[in-house]
């Protein structure tokens, strides 16, 4: 026999089971995207330069009209690396608010930001500078690598845009399916 706490537990669908798995599976991502980033990061100088040579290589190889600059390619993936990194990061923090409706931060008491969506894009944004930040302190200890606060600077290019990006279409979307942001007034 079951409980009827148990029951009453479950009949109310605090949890939301759609958002938990792919709550889980976006931090999976996450994680699995900044471990990648760590291993890139972890190559020696030579290492390093020789992928970026390679890749380059198998671009011209592809379109043959693009000049040879390992400079550019190299920044363009720190572009990239990063712009990934925030966008899984705000899906991971999205998902994981909508969880259960009992932790949102729709119910918080304290509501310093105006909407969920600003909430997500300001902690992805943290989340993933902040990772940067590590990354480019963590070169500073592989041979023939250094840590470089213009190179933190490349990664946040990626990442302010893609939430920019997040923003608009987010804003775009509501007014496309008729509604509004829900927004916080704090009393």
């Amino acid at each position: 026999m079951s409980s009827p706490g148990l029951n009453t537990e479950l009949k109310r669908k605090d949890i939301s089971i759609y958002y938990l798995i792919s709550c889980i599976l976006l931090w999976l991502m996450t994680t699995l995207w900044m471990v990648e980033i760590y291993h890139l990061s972890a190559e020696t100088g030579d290492e390093s330069g020789i992928r970026s040579a390679s890749l380059m290589l198998m671009i011209q190889n592809i379109i043959p009209s693009i000049p040879y600059n390992n400079l550019i390619l190299r920044k363009l993936a720190h572009i990239f690396e990063y712009s990934l990194l925030s966008l899984l990061v705000f899906f991971a923090i999205r998902n994981t608010n909508k969880v259960s409706k009992k932790v949102s931060y729709s119910e918080s008491i304290i509501k310093m930001i105006k909407s969920d969506n600003e909430m997500y894009i300001l902690i992805s944004l943290w989340i993933s500078t902040l990772y940067a930040i590590l990354d480019e302190y963590h070169q500073l200890f592989i041979i023939g690598r250094n840590g470089s606060i213009k190179d933190v600077c490349i990664d946040i290019i990626g990442i302010v845009p893609t939430l920019l990006i997040i923003r608009v279409v987010f804003t775009l979307y509501l007014k496309y399916i008729g509604k509004r942001e829900i927004r916080y007034d704090n009393e």
